[in-house]
Parts: structure tokens; C-alpha cells; sequence
């Protein structure tokens, strides 16, 4: 530029090229402030994505812990199941039983009353009783004997 080209006197050439200079180190000043800017930023993004990455990886691992804990109680679920199962079926097989053997004792209590009534109707007769003790045992009747160790009225 020339003199009477500037509205105020012009600065010298001198100065202008320290004023240049000054910006261009202000510049390289502001990139290289730019470039650690970018730097910082990209390492915590790096860091970010790692840190997500991690997030994830533990998201992962608890989804598979709860998977397996579902799986071990769903299995203990059908042990128990099972086992109940199997102690309902030894319960009806053991009332089962008892059934049988109350109605055998039914049946044999009956049997030993109704014999009882009998005998004792039966020997509850003088003539029935003879005849059992006389006859088929081929015994003195009981109440015939005399007496152990008493003397005979009649010798």
C-alpha cells in the first residue's frame, strides 16, 4: 500500500512484518492449543468407549450369572418336584398297606369273636362240654377229678 492509498499514515514495512509475525506465532499458538484439544478430546473418547465397553462386558456377565441362577433353582425346582413326588407315591403306597392290614385285623377280629361266642355258648353246656372233654379228647371231665392232695369222701 501505498501513502495515498491509506486514510493515516501508513506503518512502516518493519512493523507490519512484526505485527505478521506475531499473529502467525498467536496462530501457531492457537493449533497447537487445537491439536492437545484433540488429543485430550480423542483419548476421552477412547476412554469412553473402553469404559462403555466395560459396561457392557459386566451387563453380559450379569445377565449370564442370572441365567445360571435361574437355571440351578428351575433345576431345583424339579428335584424338589420330584422328590415330593416321589415321597407322595411311598405315602400312598404305605396308606395302601395299612389299609390292607386294618381290614385283615377287621376280618380276624371278627372271626376270633364270632368263635368265641360259640365256644363259649357251646361249652357253657354241660352235655357239649362232656362230650368234647369224654369223647373226643378221650379225658376225665374236669370237674369229675377230685381235689390234688385231698383224700378221696368215699375210700
Amino acid at each position: 500500500m501505498t501513502e495515498t492509498q491509506c486514510a493515516a499514515p501508513c506503518a512502516a514495512e518493519d512493523d507490519l512484518r512484526l505485527i505478521v509475525d506475531r499473529h502467525a506465532r498467536r496462530l501457531d499458538g492457537l493449533e497447537d492449543d487445537v491439536d492437545t484439544l484433540k488429543s485430550g478430546q480423542s483419548a476421552m473418547m477412547e476412554r469412553l468407549i473402553s469404559i462403555e465397553a466395560q459396561g457392557q462386558e459386566r451387563e453380559r456377565n450379569r445377565a449370564a450369572q442370572a441365567q445360571d441362577t435361574r437355571n440351578a433353582l428351575a433345576a431345583l425346582t424339579q428335584q424338589l418336584a420330584e422328590q415330593t413326588g416321589a415321597q407322595r407315591r411311598q405315602n400312598e403306597l404305605a396308606e395302601d398297606s395299612l389299609r390292607r392290614w386294618r381290614k385283615l385285623a377287621v376280618v380276624a377280629g371278627l372271626l376270633c369273636t364270632i368263635g368265641a361266642a360259640v365256644g363259649s355258648t357251646l361249652l357253657s353246656d354241660q352235655e357239649v362240654a362232656s362230650t368234647i372233654w369224654v369223647q373226643w379228647l378221650h379225658l376225665r371231665e374236669p370237674w369229675d377229678m377230685p381235689p390234688q392232695g385231698m383224700p378221696n369222701a368215699g375210700s
